[in-house]
């Protein structure tokens, strides 16, 4: 008993002596935890990447010690902002393409005949961004619009959503595209009168001219995605999940993590295309590589389209073209098989899903997993449109619901002339799905949406209204939610969806030192206030990788 007693001793003093030696920083300031045990705090003490001491500054420095380093944080510091749905290698292109976002038809061809003068001869012009809901009338683009403009270069312009891409002739030669080219089962070609393809292609259709693009290089893609991350840090975020990756992806971030762990927390998607399945179901998940800072454990499949280019599966048909009803990309055998070989295996699965068909029959190949399917946490990316019946289900099965807020503005341009006045309600009804009991994981879908910046996320979920702030008065408004449901959302809500409820989500001892420091405290503005918050420090593991000019650290 004695020995046991001074085995012990000895051990606690180990590991206080190795504590002592380990670095510790002691953060002050304006703390909102989102802790309800203790929502607020003065001051807070990392080591190892990890908060050790949290609350009044006199209690966290004695933690800390009189060696600690000191940081004083203006602001409000929260926990880390997560985007539960990106795209960042498409970030990464649309920073270093033409951006066509919100512009006018005019406006549009103006800019890319600009970049297609300034461009060498025979580069490709690539743009993302174009919605037609801005322009009058609100129609699909043509090729020949595009020829007028582009002095030659090959020309591929993505729409908004990523579910639609607009290519001119010359792109349309090169893919060896006819008349007599097939659209595909889960994809469309626009055509003219007289058949012959217009110069849009959606869904599936898109890959017959992705094809004929040359492939990337590697060191091309490296550079794109580290400018993905930057942007990602300088907007707050400490950690994005990555949704749909293929392999070269995964060697990109592998690439940059040789140098370190990456300046913001990955969770990525595996793409659920055949190559790429095949590779991460034999590997199995990654959780934790790259420093702690890289996780592969999800399978991502696509079930339908997009409701601003007619492909998201509807019950009924679209209230504005009554010979469609959207396309469904996996049949559900296909889906139901990925369940099960991924379950198997480990992995998640999450599955975009957007019309209210879509996001039923999902529901239902959920179900279908069995009891299982709880701890498995699957997730619906979109869950853009739901059925009253469909609402309560998400709680009962477990299932995740992965929204992007920011969508509100989108969908206030064109929601109603898609599905009708008594469809509507169903569109985006973030307040229905948290009441219901069911689990809300915020995201932007960005460069797929009109904004990535976590603050319109906020000020979105709030009121209501896009990154422009329309509409005024705000988009079915009675599904707006509290800042404080808000703020969940945006922390503990992807923290649960990645299984990483005891790392983050909260500032808490023992979690990660993941920080978002925000100009103002959002908890005490007016909601119309809230679109002017800035991101002063962005703080990983107790790093920071991006800092204001004007926050600079007081001593």
């Amino acid at each position: 008993m004695i020995h046991h007693l001074v085995s012990l001793l000895a051990a606690l003093a180990l590991a206080q002596s190795a504590s002592a030696q380990a670095r510790t920083e002691l953060f002050t300031g304006r703390f909102l935890t989102l802790d309800s045990l203790a929502p607020r705090a003065e001051a807070m003490a990392v080591r190892d990447g990890r908060i050790v001491a949290i609350g009044t500054l006199r209690d966290v420095a004695k933690v800390a010690g009189p060696d600690a380093t000191r940081t004083a944080l203006p602001g409000v510091a929260l926990p880390g902002f997560a985007d539960a749905h990106v795209h960042a290698a498409t970030l990464g292109e649309v920073i270093e393409s033409v951006e066509l976002r919100g512009l006018s038809k005019a406006a549009l061809l103006a800019r890319v005949r600009a970049a297609a003068l300034k461009a060498p001869a025979g580069a490709w012009i690539r743009g993302s961004g174009w919605d037609q809901s801005f322009w009058s009338p609100p129609e699909f683009p043509t090729a020949a619009e595009l020829d007028r403009v582009s002095a030659g270069h090959p020309m591929v312009l993505e729409r908004i959503d990523g579910h639609a891409v607009w290519v001119n002739t010359a792109v349309q030669r090169l893919a060896g595209v006819t008349r007599e080219t097939p659209d595909g089962a889960g994809g469309r070609i626009t055509r003219d009168a007289s058949g012959a393809p217009s110069g849009v292609y959606v869904d599936d259709a898109m890959s017959i001219v992705y094809r004929a693009q040359p492939p990337l290089p590697m060191s091309e893609r490296v550079r794109r995605l580290r400018g993905a991350l930057a942007q990602y840090a300088r907007w707050g975020l400490t950690e994005i999940h990555d949704a749909g990756i293929g392999l070269a992806d995964v060697e990109a971030y592998k690439a940059i993590g040789e140098e370190g762990p990456l300046p913001v927390r990955v969770y990525a998607m595996a793409s659920a295309s055949d190559s790429t399945l095949r590779a991460v179901l034999a590997h199995g998940p990654e959780v934790g590589v790259l420093g702690g800072t890289f996780t592969l454990r999800t399978i991502k499949v696509v079930e339908d389209g997009a409701l601003g280019s007619r492909g998201a599966r509807l019950g009924a048909p679209y209230a504005d073209d009554a010979t469609r009803t959207g396309f469904r990309l996996v049949s559900a055998a296909r889906l139901d098989s990925i369940i099960a070989r991924g379950m198997s295996r480990g992995f998640q699965i999450a599955v975009h899903a957007i019309g209210d068909a879509s996001n039923h029959d999902v529901l239902d190949a959920f179900e279908r997993a069995g009891p299982a399917a709880r701890t498995s946490r699957f997730r619906l990316e979109h869950a853009s449109m739901i059925r009253d019946a469909d609402v309560p289900r998400l709680a009962r099965l477990g299932v995740i619901a992965s929204m992007q807020p920011v969508f509100v503005g989108e969908y206030s341009r064109f929601a109603e002339a898609r599905v009708g006045a008594a469809r509507l309600p169903w569109v985006y009804r973030t307040r229905d799905v948290l009441a219901a009991g069911a689990v809300v994981a915020s995201g932007t879908d960005y460069p797929a949406s009109d904004a990535g910046d976590p603050i319109l996320t906020l000020f979105a979920l709030v009121t209501r209204r896009g990154y422009d702030g329309m509409p005024a008065a705000g988009w079915l408004p009675g599904q707006a939610v509290s800042v404080d449901a808000a703020l969940r959302s945006m922390t503990i809500g992807p923290a649960w969806s990645a299984f990483e409820e005891n790392d983050g989500g909260v500032l808490r001892v023992g979690r990660r030192a993941d920080v978002t420091v925000l100009s103002a405290d959002p908890t005490t503005m007016a909601p119309e206030q809230l679109r002017a918050l800035t991101v002063l420090r962005t703080i990983v593991g107790g790093r920071t990788t991006w800092m204001r000019a004007s926050a600079s650290a007081a001593p």
